[in-house]
């Protein structure tokens, strides 16, 4: 039995990896950083469960955020902000803290909608102008019968100009 070459996988990659992923990055983006190959971070994920772990709970921390972020942007927010200013007659500006609000979107709320409350909030589906199938079918029969009577008659037009 031959050995492969020794792993250069250390517990500590777990926690660097969570990091990376919690930051946002892809797999592809992880392996280049803890320089390994793709498939080498697959076969980690596949002999280490702590470092399968590590890096669903970075990616889960990520997309929690994201959530956060796109609801919160989506009913709207306040947040604070500071401004210098430099009052009349003053020789040195002044922090100032202001309230700002970032207005609801209403685009990333219907998307919410669409995703969490699909039953109530999809678009609904276009029918076809006719959406029986009976309906369909004898409108392509009629329409196959009218080309051949009217092949017939074009026919029966140029046998009579034979004949004449």
């Amino acid at each position: 039995m031959t050995a492969g070459r020794p792993t250069r996988y250390a517990p500590e990659h777990a926690e660097t990896a969570r990091l990376y992923y919690e930051s946002g990055m892809t797999d592809q983006q992880v392996a280049s950083l803890l320089r390994i190959h793709l498939a080498t971070l697959y076969r980690w994920r596949e002999l280490h469960p702590e470092f399968a772990e590590a890096t669903q709970a970075g990616k889960d921390d990520a997309d929690a955020r994201v959530q956060l972020a796109m609801y919160r942007r989506a009913i709207g927010y306040d947040y604070r902000e500071s401004r210098f200013m430099l009052p009349v007659g003053a020789m040195e500006p002044v922090e100032v803290q202001v309230t700002r609000h970032m207005p609801a979107d209403p685009r990333l709320g219907m998307q919410w909608l669409r995703i969490r409350r699909a039953d109530e909030w999809r678009e609904p589906r276009e029918m076809p102008q006719h959406h029986d199938l009976a309906e369909r079918l004898a409108a392509a029969l009629a329409n196959v019968a009218a080309a051949e009577a009217e092949e017939d008659r074009r026919r029966a037009g140029q046998a009579d100009q034979r004949d004449a």
